[in-house]
């Protein structure tokens, strides 16, 4: 081999620029607003879900985490697929899309809790792959800078989830009370079955409950998947007939072919700590618990808000549809507020804020908002503030220490699907059998967990430099040793 053959430079793929990293990202952006939809109509149709497959609030709560159990099998398989396939970013994008859509439109014809269940388990995995797949994305389209972006992009998912609530209201069953002296022409046994929804009833004590609207969200949910399988065009285009992907820091050949990372690089922590393997087990094993708690405490509350406004405050369908819209307004404004406070305020301070916001928030529900309506509007939103830009602020702390792989995401997503599944079943116990209020009980506990995380992990990595320094230091120190290497051939 020639001198010149060895100093010859790799061939690197043309990087994007600002603008085509701007529109992409605004794509991206439009992923989680479809995310939004179609996870989180579930909230405002809980009760329809509940009154079609005449199951009660536990049993229902059971089937909605299949979407936490689905995200745990999509987490897991994400991963692998964006750090072995990573040219092919784009075209998971698209069929995951398509496939969600499909999902969530077969979802509402379901007619057992295990079907239910089965259809959330889909549709949480393709959640779990886009989640890893887009924000891998966003990492290596902005680098150091991508803490704004992550924020921007998980405020899409504020835009769908409280854009939905109003999408399904009018295709919600609509409820009238009737005087108990009507129940004397009406059978008890196997009501469900024997009433069509329109006239359907069921006994309290002394009110019966009909339903003079026919509950019809087929077409709420129809419209919610048009909306995202829509969308997966583009991510079509971006892979076959986009001239760039991205930014990224892949290994090339001369003939410009990817070359994927080993197996034992992708499962090593120290692939991410920069060889430091303790440190890098250390911050994935908070960061694991981190989201166990963040994602499972935003799952109860914007699955129930709507259901104890009307069970608890007697709101009727209407208003509580709207408290449940305001709550996902707040989330979006407190996501749009991180993407602001991200560009002035170090990552490690916002999530102290954001810790210590969810534990006063949750003290207040349970001191002044359990016999006051009015207080339930006003603190709900300082909660979902607060609650919001939790996930986003995880992953770019985690990326201002530590380089996330494919995996390494997919490891913080496991911990947020498990936390889902365990709030759900957690929540739908105690709220069936011990009544409404312990909702706040359990968002009391959720907030205290936040605060301790977040001081643990502000402390652990106090002193600390961000991973960028390092990586910089360690490319400088690279080309010393190569010029020395050149020089000392050329003598």
């Amino acid at each position: 081999m020639s001198l010149t053959d060895s100093c010859e430079p790799k061939v690197q793929p043309t990087g994007p620029s600002t603008i085509q990293k701007i529109i992409k990202t605004v794509f991206l952006v439009s992923i989680w607003t479809c995310i939004g939809l179609c996870i989180e109509i579930a909230g405002p149709t809980l009760k329809d879900l509940k009154l079609r497959v005449d199951l009660d609030y536990e049993e229902v709560s059971r089937a909605v985490s299949g979407r936490s159990v689905g995200y745990f099998i999509g987490s897991a398989m994400g991963g692998l697929l964006v750090d072995r396939l990573d040219p092919y970013c784009d075209l998971m994008l698209a069929a995951c899309l398509d496939m969600m859509g499909t999902t969530t439109i077969v979802l509402p014809f379901s007619q057992s809790i295990g079907l239910m269940w089965f259809l959330f388990v889909m549709q949480g995995t393709f959640e779990g792959i886009l989640n890893i797949v887009g924000q891998k994305l966003v990492l290596e389209i902005w680098r150091e800078k991508a803490s704004s972006p992550l924020f921007i992009l998980h405020f899409g998912f504020g835009i769908g989830s409280f854009i939905v609530p109003q999408i399904a209201n009018p295709f919600l069953a609509v409820p009238k009370t009737t005087a108990s002296q009507n129940t004397s022409n009406i059978s008890t046994p196997n009501i469900s079955t024997v009433l069509p929804v329109s006239t359907k009833a069921f006994i309290n004590d002394s009110l019966i409950t009909e339903y003079l609207q026919e509950s019809r969200i087929e077409w709420a949910y129809l419209i919610v998947a048009i909306i995202t399988i829509g969308l997966s065009a583009v991510f079509y285009y971006y892979q076959f007939c986009g001239k760039w992907s991205r930014n990224t820091k892949v290994n090339y050949s001369k003939k410009n072919s990817y070359i994927p990372p080993t197996i034992r690089e992708i499962f090593d922590p120290a692939t991410c700590a920069n060889g430091n393997r303790l440190f890098g087990v250390h911050i994935l094993g908070l960061l694991f618990l981190f989201f166990f708690n963040a994602v499972g405490g935003e799952r109860v509350y914007g699955k129930f808000i709507r259901s104890f406004a009307i069970d608890y405050s007697k709101f009727d369908g209407d208003e509580a549809s709207l408290i449940n819209s305001s709550f996902w307004i707040s989330f979006a404004i407190g996501r749009f507020a991180g993407f602001i406070a991200a560009r002035w305020i170090p990552i490690r301070i916002i999530l102290l804020i954001e810790g210590t916001g969810a534990l006063v928030s949750a003290i207040l529900l349970n001191v002044f908002a359990d016999d006051s309506s009015v207080m339930l509007w006003i603190l709900t939103q300082p909660m979902a503030f607060f609650i919001a830009p939790c996930f986003p602020s995880g992953v770019g702390w985690a990326d201002f220490h530590v380089h996330l792989s494919g995996l390494g995401i997919t490891f913080l997503l496991l911990g947020g699907a498990l936390g889902g599944v365990c709030y759900m079943w957690i929540i739908g116990h105690f709220y069936e059998n011990d009544g409404p209020l312990s909702f706040f009980y359990v968002m009391q506990a959720y907030g205290i967990l936040m605060c301790v995380l977040v001081l643990i992990m502000h402390f652990f990595t106090w002193g600390k430099g961000h991973r960028f320094q390092n990586e910089e230091k360690g490319v400088v120190e690279t080309v010393d040793m190569e010029e020395e290497k050149f020089s000392v051939k050329q003598t």
